[in-house]
């Protein structure tokens, strides 16, 4: 499937409340949002169904299979994707949220200085461990038994490699900006894990493993503009990589924001990338401070 939903302007930029940062450096930018609880309930349907969109094909492999065109799941007890993602730990949910919140900014607020970037679709159906986890977790509702989703036992690691891409076409639909998303979502901040993240993109190569695994997901679907997608796709993957330019950025998503000193704005760095970034290439760092990160995950992916 190829996404196509947004959200409204005038309530995101309400919600999500750009802050002033101060920077020089030529090829490092910091973005900062943060959140005013407040004014979330004039964007909460909307977002809702802009975060459950970006889940719809890994509910569609999660089904493959097992349904009869025929005849739809009518009865959740007979739908193996029913308690996704609701039943999920919450640490995988807070990272189904950072993705989400990473495409989600490219998309409305744009990056280096353009707006016209695209995410195609996500890539939540190649979480194979938690797909493994929903199996047994669909089995304890079957069964009757208890099942406790935020439970430390029900943790699981999260899935490897791109968290999301977002791409910029020429007039013809030819790709020529690649932008490498890395996604974290945490309660509290951590500064090893801004470390490992920057390090993770810089480590970084020209053809990100995410493209070839858009057009596994991609060519599930038989519709023009998902074809079109392919083609663009295939183009990129075995030669266009050579010359489409490769950007990088980190969606950094967490529970609070600093308080000492007064002056500090962000988590991230303003003035330069992380240490552990080595690569050199135009990054776009995003920071999204919220008030109720728990209350969120709960409204967006639990039906709260």
């Amino acid at each position: 499937m190829i996404r196509f939903r947004r959200v409204s302007l005038r309530p995101l930029n309400a919600w999500l409340v750009a802050q002033p940062v101060t920077g020089s450096h030529r090829k490092y930018e910091l973005r900062v949002w943060r959140e005013v609880n407040a004014n979330f309930a004039a964007l909460r349907d909307e977002l809702i169904d802009y975060a459950q969109e970006a889940l719809d094909d890994a509910r569609a492999r999660i089904r493959k299979g097992f349904e009869d065109n025929l005849s739809p799941f009518s009865d959740p007890v007979d739908d193996p994707a029913a308690h996704y993602p609701a039943m999920l730990n919450r640490i995988t949910l807070q990272g189904y949220l950072g993705e989400t919140l990473a495409g989600l900014a490219v998309e409305h607020f744009g990056a280096f200085g353009k707006t016209d970037w695209h995410v195609p679709a996500f890539l939540f159906r190649f979480h194979d461990q938690e797909f493994q986890h929903l199996d047994l977790i669909n089995e304890r509702f079957l069964m009757g038994e208890p099942h406790d989703p935020d439970a430390e036992e029900e943790m699981r690691p999260g899935r490897t490699g791109d968290d999301a891409l977002a791409f910029r076409l020429d007039a013809q639909g030819k790709i020529t900006h690649i932008l490498a998303l890395e996604a974290k979502c945490l309660a509290t901040s951590n500064t090893g894990t801004i470390s490992d993240a920057h390090g993770k993109l810089a480590a970084g190569s020209r053809r990100p493993s995410g493209i070839r695994e858009l057009i596994t997901l991609l060519s599930d679907y038989e519709t023009d503009a998902a074809q079109e997608w392919v083609a663009r796709l295939l183009e990129l993957y075995r030669d266009g990589f050579r010359t489409a330019k490769r950007r990088d950025g980190l969606a950094y998503t967490v529970g609070h924001w600093p308080v000492r000193p007064a002056s500090r704005v962000s988590w991230l760095p303003s003035d330069a990338p992380h240490t552990s970034y080595t690569a050199d290439r135009r990054f776009d760092a995003m920071e999204f401070q919220l008030e109720d990160l728990k209350g969120l995950v709960d409204t967006l992916y639990r039906g709260a």
